[in-house]
């Protein structure tokens, strides 16, 4: 009983990931039309600006860790804390969400999706390109905002819960909760609503199409760099770092509805608990190849249920203005 107890527990911090960003990839579709393939470098590259934030000269002394890279985009001088820097990664990747859209898709917005699905593909690239250039393919560390200490950690069970573990959830869940009331209390995340339900009735309303767009890009992105921040301490920042993550958030994103914040989250605790179960008792399944099996029940699923567990439509109109 406790080793399964165990494992739920270690399925949280992945499912709450996996979570953050099929929602951000349901805010985009939801918006937009537009499925972001690049989610996950954009969080990886955002969660590259953290550690150059943590970052210090070699020799410097504590607090601070060395970091490589090549002019601008090596040492700081001066590292930050923890939580100033996934604050400064946030940011960052917000502008670079809401750049993304302004500058990549929306010159391409129209009706047919390939054009702008085509750049997405190619912003992926680059960023992971860019990555790979300038910090090359070690790992880099940020460190924990949480307690992360062998210690640090509640016994339940005979099963380890850890501090880290629950800050995490408790985070990304804070978060979601927030960005819920942003989007049904003020202005911006009505225009957001009005948006994604009738486009064509939004812009005679007087909405700015493009703007609300770009906010919600932006918003999106965030959420993304927050997620992959937080993990970042078990994945450690690379420039595959989020490769991973990101099959399986897309997966939750399609298995919950592609279009629904509710099922995205839903879809990716489901497949966090599944992975981890499909390693621990099928001896057969290896953590290397738990996503091939994990996606092959998605599949089975969705001959079931195509439209995803609460049955979203997958089209969207892309009218804009």
């Amino acid at each position: 009983m406790s080793l399964f107890i165990q494992r739920i527990f270690d399925a949280l911090s992945n499912g709450a990931v996996y979570s953050a960003l099929a929602v951000a990839l349901t805010m985009v579709f939801r918006a937009s039309g537009v499925l972001n393939l690049a989610q996950g470098e954009m969080a990886m590259f955002s969660a590259y600006v953290a550690a150059l934030l943590r970052s210090s000269p070699p020799g410097s002394g504590p607090p601070g860790r060395p970091f490589t890279g090549q002019g601008l985009f090596a040492n700081l001088g001066t590292p930050w804390p923890v939580w100033a820097a996934l604050l400064g990664s946030i940011l960052f990747g917000a502008l670079l969400g809401a750049l993304v859209q302004r500058y990549v898709v929306q010159p391409l917005d129209g009706r047919d999706p390939l054009p702008a699905i085509g750049a997405i593909v190619g912003v992926y690239l680059l960023l992971r390109g860019i990555a790979s250039k300038w910090w090359g393919g070690g790992v880099r560390d940020i460190g924990s905002p949480f307690p992360d200490g062998a210690d640090d950690r509640f016994d339940i069970l005979g099963a380890r819960l850890r501090y880290e573990t629950v800050g995490i959830v408790m985070t990304l869940i804070t978060v979601l909760l927030l960005l819920n009331l942003i989007q049904r209390h003020t202005k911006i995340g009505l225009a957001f609503r009005a948006l994604v339900s009738n486009p064509e009735g939004a812009r005679l309303m007087g909405i700015r199409v493009g703007s609300v767009l770009m906010i919600g890009w932006a918003m999106a992105s965030a959420l993304g760099a927050l997620g992959g921040g937080l993990i970042a301490n078990t994945l450690h920042v690379r420039p595959d770092m989020m490769s991973r993550v990101l099959v399986f958030s897309l997966a939750a994103a399609i298995l919950g509805g592609l279009g629904n914040p509710v099922g995205a989250v839903i879809g990716g605790f489901s497949f966090a608990l599944l992975e981890v179960m499909l390693v621990g008792y099928v001896s057969f399944i290896s953590a290397d190849v738990a996503l091939v099996y994990t996606l092959g029940v998605l599949i089975l699923v969705l001959l079931v249920r195509p439209g995803g567990i609460l049955g979203t439509s997958l089209t969207v109109d892309r009218s804009r203005a």
